[in-house]
């Protein structure tokens, strides 16, 4: 051992003082036991004091003029062993009660077992309650427990035990319910509030494989149109796709666009031709009677000086007005390449018109014409997205109440349909939650439910994620509560079967701090050394009647860590080594009762039960 004890030392000790009295059955059997606790590693923390200060004396602690009259508690609380001589049974009594109020358990014994007994019935009632004759049953481990259960007891975990908690694993996972209630909480962008509502419920209805196809309409709107506004021509391409989608302009829209790529077609071919200059007005006819000559001469026909073919009389006055290269137009080539000029020019008025029509830009030049082919193109799509998703909508169900009027409409219902497909329906998961709310409700009695549960159901119809996750972490605690109200009941009721005084006047005392779960235990001596207490049973030992006692008695300091020797009026011991002398030689503190005061002795107020002279600087200030 670090403090210079080691086993077989502790060992001789004991027997030493065993052999300082006569032998007898409880000796013999407080020495065994005692010697096997020792070598076992389970030393009595009293012996080991008592033989520490026999080897090393400590010094008085020095009186201050400022300490208060010092009492058998408060020596106690600082010294292991205290002498108290000259005190009367009632100072007694107050001083077991001060001990007691400090939570001490507190063995009172004497060799005459009658001793004990007396003083017992002379306890008032407050002090009766916690009296016993043998120290309860339950282990050390749990007695400790079950004090600190009833010292940190508060009203609201003694009601636990009237209170039905859920399991855990009937309550929904908090990220379930995060989740959910999040789903609950969305608002679709831009969707209108009906219809976000109303379309939903429709969707919910429909087989998987209609509802995977109204989807796919819904992405395709939300893609083409998506397309129509990021256009730089949205300007003017959004009031055309409107008209579109009502049927409005439907034919102009795509003479327009077939045009459009024959022109693009066209001029991207005769951008590598002679260029052709008109030098006067050109007839309205010209197309017709160019074409036919041009015809003429690419069936076989030639031109000629004299007795010119009908064909040529009719065209030569046209193609006077035109330049291929510089030149009048002879050859077919050059007819040719007049005719596709006036087949350009010719659409290009026409797109003129259908541009006014439309109330779209004319294109000027190529780029121009190839952006606008582009543009066209997106609405198309934007329209004819637009025209399958209002003949799936309006065949959801017989007599839809969602409808598809025009284009924004349809963006608006596309994004729902599409965010139904993504997160579910906000009322479904609504809905979801107020199920399990109930469920949750009807778990255990309502008479029997814990504030914590009605906060979790609360906040479940409150949909509200963070409160639910707030209640969980309530309910573990009050779980936590529960078990130790629960350990708390059992291990009461276990005392009880011991003591039921003892039992109830803890009980009653449930919620104090700094003391009240103590216990007087009175017992005779021969009694406690025949079946020594386990360790930590107690606090402290009193023994009574000490003056008449040997050195053998003092065995008893394996019953607790601390021991009080109280010397009245019996006859002292004479012949060999007497308790007394021991303690005295352990520079045990000496103490003497007055007047319902207990202060301290000196050696010489001591003279009766002949302490040595060494010790008597122990009651000078």
């Amino acid at each position: 051992m670090s403090d210079g004890l080691d086993q077989e030392s502790l060992v001789a000790f004991t027997d030493r003082l065993a052999a300082t009295g006569r032998a007898g059955a409880a000796l013999r059997a407080a020495r065994t036991r005692i010697a096997e606790d020792v070598r076992a590693g389970r030393i009595p923390a009293g012996l080991r004091r008592l033989a520490l200060s026999l080897n090393t004396p400590l010094p008085p602690r020095p009186r201050r003029s400022d300490d208060e009259p010092e009492t058998p508690a408060s020596v106690v609380a600082e010294e292991g062993l205290v002498v108290l001589s000259g005190a009367s049974d009632d100072e007694l009594v107050e001083a077991l009660g001060a001990l007691l109020g400090r939570g001490m358990r507190v063995v009172v014994t004497a060799a005459d077992p009658g001793v004990p007994r007396a003083l017992r019935g002379r306890l008032p009632a407050a002090l009766a309650a916690y009296a016993v004759e043998e120290l309860p049953s339950l282990d050390p481990a749990e007695l400790r427990r079950l004090r600190r259960l009833l010292a940190t007891s508060t009203p609201d975990r003694r009601i636990r035990g009237r209170q039905e908690l859920p399991a855990a694993d009937v309550l929904p996972a908090r990220e379930d319910i995060a989740g959910c209630c999040a789903r609950a909480a969305r608002t679709v962008d831009g969707a209108d509030a009906e219809e976000a509502r109303v379309l939903p419920s429709l969707l919910r209805d429909l087989d998987a494989e209609r509802r995977a196809a109204v989807t796919a309409v819904g992405r395709c709107v939300g893609r083409t149109v998506g397309g129509l506004n990021a256009s730089p021509h949205v300007g003017w391409l959004r009031p055309a796709v409107y008209q579109l989608v009502h049927n409005v302009h439907r034919a102009e829209y795509e003479q327009l666009q077939s045009l459009a790529a024959q022109q693009r077609d066209g001029l991207e071919r005769f951008s590598g031709g002679p260029e052709v200059v008109e030098t006067g007005p050109v007839p309205d006819d010209a197309v017709v009677v160019v074409r036919e000559y041009l015809y003429f001469l690419t069936e076989g026909g030639r031109s000629r000086s004299y007795f010119r073919p009908a064909a040529q009389r009719e065209a030569q006055p046209v193609l006077s007005r035109f330049r291929v290269g510089g030149a009048v137009p002879q050859s077919a080539q050059d007819v040719g390449a007049v005719a596709f000029h006036l087949d350009l020019a010719g659409r290009h008025h026409e797109i003129e018109r259908l541009c006014q029509v439309l109330a779209i830009p004319t294109p000027h030049g190529p780029n121009d014409l190839r952006e606008l082919i582009d543009a066209l193109d997106v609405g198309a799509a934007a329209a004819r997205s637009v025209g399958a998703l209002r003949h799936d909508v309006l065949f959801l169900q017989q007599g839809s109440p969602v409808v598809v009027p025009d284009l924004t409409a349809a963006e608006r219902v596309a994004r729902a349909i599409v965010d139904y497909d993504e997160h579910g329906d906000p009322a479904e998961a609504a809905d979801e939650l107020d199920r399990q709310a109930d469920e949750l409700a009807v778990v255990v009695p309502a008479r029997a439910m814990a504030p914590e549960h009605e906060r979790a159901v609360a906040a479940l119809r409150a949909h509200d994620a963070d409160a639910y996750g707030e209640a969980l972490d309530e309910l573990e605690a009050a779980r936590r509560d529960a078990a130790d109200q629960h350990a708390c009941d059992e291990l009461l009721a276990r005392l009880r079967t011991d003591a039921p005084a003892l039992s109830d006047a803890w009980a009653a005392a449930s919620g104090a701090r700094g003391g009240g779960y103590g216990l007087l235990c009175f017992a005779g001596s021969d009694t406690l050394l025949s079946a020594l207490p386990a360790a930590d049973s107690a606090d402290l030992v009193v023994v009574l009647g000490a003056g008449a006692l040997s050195a053998d008695a003092l065995l008893l300091t394996a019953v607790a860590p601390r021991m009080v020797a109280v010397v009245g009026e019996e006859r002292r011991a004479t012949s060999g080594t007497t308790l007394l002398e021991v303690l005295n030689q352990a520079s045990a503190r000496f103490l003497r009762g007055r007047t319902g005061v207990v202060q301290e002795a000196t050696a010489d107020d001591a003279d009766p039960v002949a302490i040595p002279a060494q010790n008597s600087a122990r009651g000078e200030d």
